[in-house]
């Protein structure tokens, strides 16, 4: 069956000296797995399967083993803009998605929110220092573990390991405050950018704190530490 799909490149594996296995986040088929070959022929594809690049292909769909694309085109790509920042907090969201993301598991809603943060980063969106925190909420609330920022959550605030408001018995290392809360709402809901850092580095400190305990336990982030000293010199 032929077939038309939006994907994200997730991850890349060389192959050959003219192929690579690629991992592809596509709208209606989730993570999928292909061989790309031709890499540096004339359609250059080697350029249009970079981590990151938001891509269309055509196909043939098939139940097992590496599908092979038979078209591919560009929708949104970074090659040309090469900022330090977006690159660094671009790899971060790639290894978030490789932990989470299991092959051949559409998750659409989870792909559009996927696909606006990383055309905002190919774009080299303005406001990077809050982006993180806007992709962090609502990636937890795509993958089935939304957090409760209403009223009572702004005013008693969040236990992250339970994953609900907080009480008597919450410890502060482990609670997202009523302060906190709120500029949460006011980042997620109204698009606040205006964030001094400190709130944002323990904004950030929690919702993955919160993401390790309930979406992807027992995995290690490793570029957690380089995101949270790009935050630190963000503004």
């Amino acid at each position: 069956m032929l077939v038309k799909t939006e994907a994200i490149v997730v991850k890349r594996t060389a192959y050959t000296d003219h192929s690579a296995v690629v991992k592809l986040f596509t709208k209606d088929f989730g993570l999928t797995s292909f061989i790309i070959q031709g890499l540096h022929g004339k359609q250059n594809k080697n350029s249009l399967i970079q981590p990151g690049t938001i891509i269309e292909l055509v196909f043939h769909k098939k139940y097992q083993g590496l599908m092979r694309a038979k078209e591919l085109s560009l929708i949104s790509g970074w090659g040309y803009r090469h900022l330090p920042l977006h690159d660094q907090v671009r790899w971060f969201f790639l290894e978030l998605l490789n932990h989470t993301l299991h092959e051949e598991q559409p998750e659409e809603t989870l792909f559009l929110l996927s696909k606006e943060t990383f055309t905002a980063l190919n774009e080299g969106v303005e406001n990077l220092s809050v982006l993180p925190i806007y992709f962090l909420y609502y990636f937890c609330k795509e993958t089935g573990h939304a957090l409760q920022i209403d009223a009572e959550s702004m005013r008693r605030g969040l236990d992250i390991l339970v994953g609900g408001y907080a009480n008597d018995r919450s410890l502060p290392i482990n609670t997202i405050g009523p302060e906190d809360c709120t500029l949460l709402h006011q980042i997620a809901i109204e698009k606040k950018t205006n964030v001094p850092l400190k709130s944002r580095r323990v904004l950030i400190g929690h919702l993955l704190a919160y993401i390790q305990i309930h979406v992807i336990p027992g995995k290690t982030l490793q570029s957690l530490d380089i995101l949270q000293d790009i935050m630190q010199g963000s503004h």
